[in-house]
């Protein structure tokens, strides 16, 4: 998976993978895609097998970005505290959209009110918030065990992984019976999936693609975590390939193994392919197109969910619901390759003003959480 065409930003010295653009665009429309579905036609599944990946493909990504935007500037001396400022930003970020989406969806009664203030602590199921309450968990854990993570990279990661799949079956004894809670922090009992200690899977892996990215070690790793993978997936094909197929669906909210190897290995596959369609110029337009909406990703996932969970909830013929889904879908596409200008026109002003209104909001609450040091 290396870079084509990188872009470097004046002033900065980063360079930017359009791969990985490409790939955010296409998990970013998957996730919205079922959300649109439960908004408005709850009862149609033809995509769930696809729509699955786009957790994983969100970590994995968020792993790599972990590599490149922090820990490969830390090692080519950026200021550690200017770093930790950043990681603390967007912490505050992403649990802010957390606490925002949860907010809207109980004041349209789409979450009731102890739902609502129990999803922003990982103790129930919220409504579209779980991407940013889970990135501003890692957050949090990134900077716990930053001394180990920028020295060693991915493999702290994986041996925190490791131990949490080696201490699933002691959870039964150590903590009785499971809760939504164990399931969301630890993996442990149906619930949430994927599970915050078994996401560092997902993690470890994302790092170790970002570090074959920037050249900081070979493909090793990643490909053995890619091989395990591929053994797990074998084994589940003993079951036969509709039997595996449902058990894949059903692997997610309790954690399976078999749901995080698909993710890996569904998430390598697509970035073979879309590097390949990128040297050989296949799909031009299409790629870019995808790539600027991978760019976009906040803007696409925060606002059209912030929308969803403003709706009340619809269950319409799957004839209506279907169009309308997609017609969503479509117009928030759109707002996002639109640029800022033209979109803060359309949507007349309101945009710009909540940038605006956000930005202090941001700065005042990092302030509190970090006093930078000299």
């Amino acid at each position: 998976m290396n870079s084509s065409n990188p872009q470097h930003s004046s002033g900065r010295n980063t360079k930017r993978y359009s791969q990985l653009d490409v790939l955010r665009g296409i998990t970013v429309l998957l996730a919205m895609l079922d959300h649109v579905k439960i908004q408005f036609v709850s009862d149609f599944h033809l995509f769930v097998p696809a729509t699955r990946l786009a957790t994983p493909c969100f970590i994995i990504l968020f792993g790599a970005m972990i590599e490149i935007a922090y820990l490969a500037k830390f090692r080519a001396g950026a200021d550690l505290p200017k770093i930790k400022h950043r990681i603390v930003t967007r912490f505050v970020t992403c649990w802010g959209l957390a606490i925002l989406l949860s907010f809207v969806a109980v004041l349209s009664g789409n979450l009731g009110f102890q739902a609502g203030w129990q999803s922003v602590f990982g103790l129930a199921f919220g409504r579209f918030n779980e991407i940013f309450l889970i990135y501003a968990a890692l957050f949090v854990i990134l900077l716990a065990i930053w001394p180990v993570l920028s020295r060693y990279g991915s493999v702290p990661v994986l041996i925190i992984a490791a131990a949490g799949w080696l201490a699933q079956p002691w959870w039964g004894i150590i903590l009785g019976e499971p809760t939504y809670a164990s399931s969301f922090f630890l993996g442990y009992g149906p619930g949430y999936g994927p599970g915050l200690l078994p996401a560092m899977t997902f993690l470890g892996f994302g790092i170790a693609v970002g570090e074959f990215l920037t050249g900081r070690r070979g493909p090793a790793i990643a490909v053995a975590i890619l091989v395990v993978a591929c053994a797990v997936i074998l084994s589940e094909l003993s079951f036969g390939l509709m039997e595996a197929g449902r058990r894949f669906l059903a692997n997610r909210w309790i954690n399976h193994p078999g749901y995080f190897a698909v993710g890996i290995v569904a998430f390598a596959g697509m970035a073979l392919t879309i590097t390949a369609a990128t040297k050989m110029r296949i799909l031009a337009p299409t790629l870019d197109i995808l790539a600027r909406i991978g760019g976009q990703t906040l803007f696409v996932y925060a606002m059209g969910n912030l929308v969803l969970n403003a709706l009340p909830q619809f269950d319409l013929p799957r004839v209506i619901g279907m169009p309308v889904a997609l017609a969503f879908l479509i117009g928030l596409s759109l707002l996002a390759l639109m640029g800022h200008a033209r979109r803060n026109t359309a949507a007349l002003g309101i945009p710009l003003w909540w940038s605006r209104t956000y930005a202090r909001l941001l700065d005042s609450a990092t302030q509190r959480l970090f006093q930078r040091r000299a």
